[in-house]
């Protein structure tokens, strides 16, 4: 990843920490010619400026267990999109929503404990909001490139 705005060594730095949150200042200076001191500088920078907005462990479920992904597609009427939309941000299976071009269309990647789960996630959201014209969800089998819960 190249971020506009600071010099090299910086985004040298933001894409080892981003390969190894935990990498150590020490470890960062010798794969960038930089001491630990002035990396340590750097970072303490990058996070005043917001470029580093933190760190966290990352769970993946689909190597968690008892736990799987699922994406659910819904297509609704104008005028009840924003009550679909609140009903997926305040749900807590849902980890990521974002509207997407359509007709009204959102697309939601939640965790369930099993396919009974999901279905019943589905159906209450499918019987709690009025106007939904397609609701379909699609059990998440492999990642085969990034990630489906963002890090950031």
């Amino acid at each position: 990843m190249h971020i506009n705005g600071i010099d090299e060594k910086d985004n040298e730095i933001v894409n080892l920490l981003l390969s190894n949150a935990r990498m150590s200042y020490s470890d960062i200076g010798e794969k960038i010619s930089l001491s630990r001191t002035a990396v340590k500088n750097r970072i303490a920078a990058l996070e005043k400026r917001g470029i580093i907005g933190g760190y966290r462990a990352i769970i993946n479920p689909q190597e968690s267990p008892e736990m799987m992904t699922f994406i659910v597609n819904i297509e609704t009427k104008p005028e009840c999109f924003e009550d679909a939309k609140q009903a997926f941000s305040e749900a807590a299976e849902t980890t990521v929503l974002v509207q997407t071009t359509g007709n009204c269309h959102l697309v939601a990647i939640c965790v369930s404990r099993d396919i009974k789960t999901m279905r019943d996630f589905v159906n209450r959201i499918y019987r709690s909001v009025n106007g939904i014209l397609s609701i379909n969800a699609n059990s998440v089998l492999d990642v085969v490139k990034g990630s489906i819960i963002p890090e950031y």
